[in-house]
This record gives structure tokens, sequence and C-alpha cells, in this order.
């Protein structure tokens, strides 16, 4: 009569450890699952980032905004040629 009883004894054991271990590992599974979703949010926010520095580094860096430099600068980009006139010879031979 002992026999049945500890086996159902011994079951009821094993049923309770395994619901508190499983609910121990969905406990951590939902803060990890948290913790995964913060981290991609992160990612998307840096990866989201990363491409609006990229185009501003390309508009910084084209030719046109170069040009638009230089004219605020002061250079010109016409093709005017100097012609000096002077009755003396510019190179003098030795």
């Amino acid at each position: 009569m002992k026999k049945p009883y500890l086996i159902i004894t011994i079951l009821l054991g094993l049923v309770i450890v395994l619901s508190i271990t499983r609910a121990f590992l969905h406990n951590m599974l939902s803060t990890s699952g948290i913790f995964v979703s913060r981290a991609e949010q992160e990612i998307n926010f840096y990866k989201t980032q990363n491409a609006i520095l990229a185009e501003e580094l390309l508009t910084e860096s084209s030719l046109t905004n170069t040009i638009e430099k230089a004219r605020e600068s002061g250079f010109t980009d016409e093709n005017t040629l100097m012609v000096i006139k002077t009755s003396r010879p510019l190179a003098v031979r030795p």
C-alpha cells in the first residue's frame, strides 16, 4: 500500500518542480525579449543615423557643393586670357 503513495508523491513533486522551472524560464525569456527589442530599436536608430550622415557626406563632397564654396571664396570660373603688352622682353638671355 505504501508503493502507490510513494509514486504519487514523487509525481506530484516532479510536477511542482517542473511548474516552478517553467515559470522561471518564462520570466527569464520575457525580460530578455524586452532587452532584445530595445537593442533592435537602438540598432534601427543608428542605421537611420548612419544613412543620414552618409547622405550628408555625399552632399558635402559633391562637385556642385565644391564649386559653390569656391565661388563664395572668390574664385571665378571665367576662362579669360590675360595679355601682357610690354615693349621689353619677359625673359632675359644670359
